[in-house]
């Protein structure tokens, strides 16, 4: 890659990926010296890069039930992130969008996960009625 802000950012995309998955228990164990780190390829609960088609980008990662627009800039700017990423959660017909922000000089999982109050209060609802159980 011959830019180094893109290549930043795709690094950035892959190292939060890799740390979901790993979090997520979709990888095997000892995935980093394997040429093929998935449990389940098919699990549509993998977070995935999808592929960029049209004009209508479909964010970063997706993380069902979350586009992922994730961002590793100098510069912070938050509103603009998280317009993004609700605009292309809602082109990949996802309910929710969210930016994956890297914190400078920290490791992958100090970054930051920021999203609209309006999306918050969304994804709080969703996650209460899913689990009727708990109080």
């Amino acid at each position: 890659m011959s830019n180094a802000n893109k290549a930043k950012g795709t690094d950035w995309e892959r190292a939060v990926r890799h740390f979901l998955n790993e979090s997520l228990g979709k990888y095997v164990d000892g995935w980093r010296d394997l040429p093929y780190p998935w449990r389940d390829p098919r699990d549509p609960e993998n977070v995935t890069r999808p592929a960029q088609t049209g004009a209508k980008d479909v964010g970063d990662l997706h993380a069902w039930p979350v586009v992922l627009e994730c961002k590793a800039e100098r510069g912070i700017r938050l509103a603009d992130y998280v317009r993004q990423a609700n605009k292309e959660a809602m082109h990949a017909g996802y309910p929710f969008g969210a930016a994956v922000v890297k914190a400078p000089r920290r490791s992958v999982q100090d970054g930051y996960v920021v999203m609209d109050l309006g999306t918050f209060s969304r994804m709080l609802l969703t996650l209460r009625y899913a689990d009727c159980d708990t109080p």
